[in-house]
């Protein structure tokens, strides 16, 4: 009977979250149920909603063991103040229940000291397993990433899987008992250190440079469903940028954008929807502006400044988000491609943009490397910029990448002005 609970517990919670996101569909029939998945994953898709509704289901099972077990376990408690001990477990061995549970229960009536504080460590230790276990599977798939769409989304989470293990390992070091945990979780602290730490090491070079001798680059993912304009112009004015670039450029975001001509005399845009496009705007002169197509969702805007004396190439760049296959294939395409055109640009070249990505992503690493190009973060730290809505989830998806010829003084996040991203703000000497 306990088991059957515990099913219908286990089964129930993720049937009950399935069955709310099939209402809020309005669907009916078998396409109600792949919408309902769609509703539950949001923006990441069907198949993660699968996966979240099987977590929903092993929590709902741990939960269920404390739930049934100590709510039996405290029946019989209070009984016993009351009753024979012998009648009490001559009952329990009636009962339609697993031995484990019969076992507690005649534990629960002859002893006086309650069996709930040992059922709530068993179900904290428990968890502390499935947390290690879990942390260090995405942990290892992460470096996978190029064999799957859900490998390669695993590897961006680095800083909270290093929080994870840090907790894990703490807890197992007090535990005490449990030492092949402690090792999974030493390990999982050791690989996510090695690709995090080396990005605040060594430490900037051209630390001497003065100000007139570098370029400031302000980059901004708005967000076209941001209403928040006053806020990304009044942060353009108070960092003074010599160029501010700008990505998810609607037609309204262009409208109100255009106020930055009074600072800034050249610009360039383009409008690829009513929703999506970027603009540059600049103080220096922009010279061989173009559009070009590194995959067939999104266009980078292309553009050449003069600064001291030297042309420096830009490309302004924004790869499809990788919810769905296709979009997956199309970023990593346009990765790809904006890596081997960077190999031949003769110029000084800056690569800026959210590039829906983070620095430990095989794709990202195999553009880098062809491209000859470096993340100005290097040495700064990782400075996370997406989600502002959901903070522990931080991970470092905007980046400006420069050639060897280019060298960074430094590179910050800026404040919240509206979007799901932190605004870049670099200082870069040529």
């Amino acid at each position: 009977m306990d088991r059957l609970i515990r099913n219908t517990i286990t089964i129930g919670l993720p049937a009950l979250m399935l069955f709310i996101a099939i209402l809020a569909t309005g669907k009916t029939g078998d396409a109600a149920v792949w919408s309902g998945l769609v509703k539950v994953g949001g923006s990441f898709g069907m198949l993660i909603g699968l996966g979240v509704l099987v977590l929903a289901g092993f929590v709902a099972n741990s939960v269920s063991y404390f739930v049934v077990d100590s709510l039996l376990v405290r029946f019989y408690q209070k009984r016993r103040e009351l009753e024979q001990e012998e009648q009490l477990v001559t009952e329990i061995d009636k009962w339609p229940i697993t031995n484990d549970l019969k076992i507690k229960l005649k534990w629960a009536v002859m002893h006086s000291i309650p069996n709930k504080n040992i059922s709530l460590k068993h179900i904290i230790l428990k968890w502390f397993i499935i947390a290690v276990t879990v942390n260090a599977l995405f942990s290892i798939v992460g470096y996978l990433g190029e064999l799957n769409i859900f490998f390669e989304l695993s590897s961006h989470f680095k800083i909270q899987y290093l929080l994870v293990g840090f907790s894990t390992f703490i807890f197992f070091a007090l535990v005490r008992s449990k030492k092949l945990w402690l090792l999974v979780s030493a390990f999982c602290i050791i690989i996510n250190v090695a690709e995090i730490v080396p990005w605040y090491f060594p430490a900037p070079g051209f630390a001497g440079a003065t100000p007139g001798q570098h370029l400031r680059i302000l980059h901004s993912n708005v967000l076209t469903s941001n209403r928040r304009y006053s806020d990304v112009i009044s942060l353009v004015k108070a960092e003074q940028p010599d160029i501010a670039v700008f990505v998810e450029v609607s037609r309204s975001w262009a409208r109100e954008l255009a106020v930055l001509s009074e600072m800034f005399p050249y610009s360039s845009q383009q409008q690829e929807s009513e929703k999506f496009g970027s603009a540059i705007y600049s103080k220096l002169p922009l010279e061989n502006v173009s559009v070009k197509a590194f995959s067939k969702q999104k266009k980078s805007l292309l553009a050449d400044v003069k600064f001291q004396g030297k042309t420096i190439s830009m490309i302004l760049a924004h790869p499809s988000v990788p919810v769905k296959q296709h979009s997956f294939i199309d970023r990593n395409q346009q990765l790809a491609a904006i890596g081997e055109y960077a190999a031949q640009v003769k110029n000084p070249l800056i690569v800026v943009g959210d590039f829906n990505t983070t620095m430990w992503s095989p794709f990202y690493k195999n553009m880098v490397k062809t491209g000859n190009l470096r993340n100005a973060r290097s040495g700064f730290g990782i400075l996370p910029t997406w989600p502002t809505f959901m903070p522990l989830a931080y991970i470092p998806i905007d980046h400006f990448l420069v050639s060897k010829e280019i060298g960074v003084l430094k590179i910050r996040t800026g404040r919240n002005v509206g979007s799901d991203h932190l605004p870049l703000i670099t200082d870069l000497v040529i």
